[in-house]
């Protein structure tokens, strides 16, 4: 009875630690691993030193430390001092398996707030394709492994890193995909507190003598090292091809690396990663990327030094991953416009240096679009950017709704989640893309392209910064419209056509006609609108600066009687296209 009634005191104590415990207290400010991997048995075996300072206002004396929920703790310790932990499964979805095995590691002294304290440790456990925080959501499973494909296997290994699987110790509250933007909010708040964190790796695989096997990754890579690794009484353990990786800052990159016998085809600022069998298909790769070069050099500054990096993935359905200028994706069979397409994005984030993620983003998917234009027209660039409309529609639908329906909380504000401060992909590629677009629209080509040439990442301390830059160019005010798109979340317009009128020109011929539209824009973001008055045999347009929930007017002369007019041709993202066209009943009466 009274072992029991102690167990239960040491549970009590436990739980009341953890409630405690504060995951965002320390900062990792230095990472130094060593890890081995054994694709036969799908084995990653890691062991490192970290250096950790405690950002929160107490001191402390617990520290978490979070990897995959399919790798073990094995020690812990300090100045050779193993260090006591708990290890517990912790739900959340910043790993592929929906889980991650945390070490709640008890200190030999209190850390005081500005503190530093160093721990080495070693951990390790099987990597597979698991796609558990897709499947419990209900995506089919086939589908999930094509989105979550990283694993440790003989054909096929490729990992990266948070928020896909943490094989490097990291410290989050839990989070899930089924709470909107959660996950991405939380990777993005722990990425800027380690902005400024040093990573360091050594991968290393056990080979063949004779293999041509090689460890590549996302973060720049030495020529790989072969190895012979000797056991304690001098005996072989076996030949290792390994490679190290080093980022100077953890808010940059997420580390990802791959393995296997990669041949290699370089161009300038290019890199092809790729098996053998696809060296043929490597080569489209690799003209698609030179020539999406020519659009490049009329929208962007000189390229920088960052190579771009197109790293093989063998399953031919995996979903391709760019981070900055690295793209891991299938080799596979296509026109030279889809593999442009394809490229373009990851180009973009290696030439065009920048600490506004939307403006990276944004410029990927505008590029992508003005390369339709330039090749098959407007209607085509338009019709490229509607299939992105209607999920934007619904992200803003969603961003729109009451954040809890608790009344003593408050409502959501439309600085919750801007362009300048959202994590969410969907509002950084997307909404960002559009955004450039209607500046092309409003400003022109020329315009864009001088202050993109101007553009300067060191100088970029405001927000501010890239709308000067514009205005100087044009004279225009334009803080309406980033005040509408950029720095606040303020939903997307709504047009209508509320009224629409013509009449003959009074001493002109009798087929000449003025055309009179009254646009009305029921949303609370403003925009600068095409409005097109169309007759029997064409058409013509005007645009139209329509604020939000206000009304602009739109004039014109016509050779023929109008037959219908409408706003917006897709140019500008809207929540509701449903009465965007009026419909004339009768001819024009003089």
């Amino acid at each position: 009875m009274k072992r029991w009634f102690f167990s239960a005191l040491l549970l009590v104590a436990g739980a009341i630690n953890l409630f405690a415990l504060d995951r965002n207290a320390f900062t990792i400010t230095e990472y130094q691993l060593n890890a081995i991997i054994d694709r036969n048995t799908h084995v990653m075996t890691v062991d490192g030193h970290l250096m950790l300072r405690n950002d929160s206002k107490q001191p402390q004396k617990n520290v978490s430390l979070q990897v995959s929920s399919s790798l073990e703790w094995g020690m812990v310790y300090t100045h050779k001092q193993q260090l006591e932990y708990l290890a517990e499964k912790y739900t959340s979805d910043i790993d592929h398996t929906g889980s991650l095995s945390e070490a709640i590691v008890t200190l030999d002294a209190p850390v005081p707030p500005g503190g530093t304290v160093a721990l080495d440790v070693q951990y390790g456990g099987v990597i597979t394709a698991d796609a558990t925080r897709l499947t419990r959501m209900n995506v089919p499973r086939g589908t999930s492994l094509h989105s979550d494909w990283d694993q440790i296997s003989e054909p096929f290994t490729a990992v990266r890193g948070l928020g896909h699987v943490v094989w490097y110790p990291v410290s989050i509250e839990a989070v899930s995909m089924s709470d909107g933007t959660a996950v991405s909010d939380a990777i993005a708040a722990w990425k800027d507190r380690h902005r400024n964190s040093i990573f360091e790796a050594k991968i290393s695989v056990e080979v063949d003598p004779n293999s041509a096997t090689k460890v590549v990754t996302n973060v720049g890579f030495e020529e790989n090292a072969k190895e012979t690794i000797t056991g304690a009484q001098g005996s072989e353990t076996g030949t290792f091809v390994s490679t190290r990786m080093r980022l100077d800052g953890m808010g940059a990159l997420t580390p990802a690396f791959a393995i296997g016998a990669f041949e290699k085809l370089e161009r300038p600022n290019l890199e092809v990663l790729f098996f053998s069998e696809h060296a043929s298909i490597a080569k489209d790769y690799a003209v698609a990327a030179e020539a999406n070069q020519s659009l490049l050099n009329d929208w962007l500054p000189p390229a920088s030094t960052q190579p771009l990096r197109i790293i093989e993935l063998t399953d031919p359905d995996a979903s391709p991953y760019q981070d900055g200028p690295t793209l891991f994706t299938p080799i596979r069979s296509s026109t030279q416009q889809n593999l442009q397409l394809l490229l373009l994005p990851t180009q973009v984030a290696a030439r065009f240096l920048t600490p506004r993620a939307w403006m990276q983003d944004g410029l990927g998917l505008f590029l992508q679009a003005t390369l339709i234009r330039d090749k098959s027209g407007r209607d085509a660039a338009l019709q490229f950017l509607d299939q992105y409309e209607a999920p934007l529609a619904k992200a803003e639908e969603l961003a729109r709704a009451p954040a809890t329906s608790d009344p003593k909380l408050p409502p959501k504000s439309d600085s919750d989640n801007t362009l300048l401060n959202t994590s969410d992909e969907l509002y950084l590629r997307v909404k960002s893309g559009f955004v450039f677009w209607m500046l092309h629209d409003m400003l022109g080509d020329t315009v864009l392209q001088h202050a993109l040439a101007a553009y300067r990442p060191e100088v970029d301390r405001t927000p501010t910064y890239f709308q000067k830059l514009l205005e100087a160019q044009t004279k225009r005010d334009l803080e309406w419209f980033f005040d509408d798109w950029v720095y606040r979340d303020r939903g997307l317009p709504d047009f209508r056509v509320a009224t629409a009128y013509s009449r003959k020109l009074l001493g002109g011929s009798d087929n000449e006609y003025q055309v009179t539209a009254t646009i009305e824009n029921l949303g609370a973001a403003g925009a600068e609108v095409p409005v097109l008055f169309q007759t029997a045999k064409g058409e013509k347009s005007v645009r139209v600066l329509v604020r939000a929930h206000d009304k602009g007017y739109a004039r014109i002369e016509l050779s023929e009687p109008p037959t219908r007019v409408v706003v917006n041709d897709g140019s500008v993202p809207e929540s509701d296209t449903g009465n965007n066209v009026y419909q004339f009943e009768s001819k024009a009466q003089p």
